[in-house]
């Protein structure tokens, strides 16, 4: 063999490792990626579900067995959360009880998920939305999910992220 079918070969088991170098990065990027968008749906499952459970209940603990017309009838924003005799969300029978509400899932193999829900009273005014300290008729719930495998890798360095869900649910009485 000579020199120059030597420096051929040569060149060819460079352009192989090179090849297989690309292969491998791209096979792990694409898995990398698999996985973070599986965290990323689980976490949105999660969220999306606990507005779900919250659209089924009462608006306010007055409301789940009778029709108010004053929103000073309704829970002040200092009582906000679990009643008296609910000591698990399945007990839960109206929006507020979800007030710092905080549960930790294990899902999706080892992945673990935390979730945090606030409740707070929201005056709706022209296009504008805002905290109120006192009662409404309109409450927003937010849902805050995070994980140690959410993470935010479009700022140097990667910090976690936090999904946040928001809705708001309002009370209605017709005559």
């Amino acid at each position: 063999m000579g020199l120059g079918q030597t420096m051929l070969t040569i060149m060819g088991l460079i352009l192989m490792g090179r090849l297989i170098l690309t292969i491998n990065t791209t096979t792990l990027d694409t898995g990398f990626t698999k996985d973070l968008s599986e965290y990323r749906i689980t976490g949105t499952s999660l969220g999306t579900s606990m507005l779900e459970k919250a659209s089924n209940l009462a608006f306010d603990e007055t409301t789940v067995e009778m029709e108010i017309t004053l929103a000073s009838s309704l829970t002040s924003s200092g009582s906000l959360g679990k009643d008296a005799g609910e000591s698990t969300e399945a007990q839960f029978d109206d929006i507020d009880d979800y007030h710092n509400y905080s549960v930790t899932e294990a899902l999706t193999g080892s992945a673990t998920f935390k979730t945090n829900v606030t409740v707070q009273y929201v005056s709706i005014a022209s296009n504008s939305i805002s905290i109120s300290g006192s009662q409404q008729f309109a409450k927003l719930l937010s849902v805050n999910i995070t994980s140690p495998y959410l993470v935010d890798y479009s700022v140097d360095p990667p910090r976690p992220d936090t999904l946040r869900f928001q809705q708001i649910f309002s009370y209605w009485y017709f005559r």
